[in-house]
């Protein structure tokens, strides 16, 4: 099982660093979701990009 969160967090991973570059990032909101850019609102931009980062190193190490 702990394969599978690491490689959970490598996908997560990619997918920020993607997201950072492109400057485009789909938040979820419990059920909802919204595609947020930076261009339009960087602080949240921001937000997002550094929750899934410290989401992903934490699937990739403590799990």
């Amino acid at each position: 099982m702990s394969i599978l969160f690491k490689l959970l967090g490598a996908a997560l991973a990619i997918y920020t660093i993607h997201s950072f570059l492109r400057g485009e990032v789909y938040a979820r909101s419990f059920a909802l979701g919204k595609r947020v850019f930076r261009k339009d609102d960087p602080n949240y931009f921001l937000t997002v990009i550094a929750v899934y980062a410290v989401l992903s190193v934490v699937l990739m190490t403590l799990f």
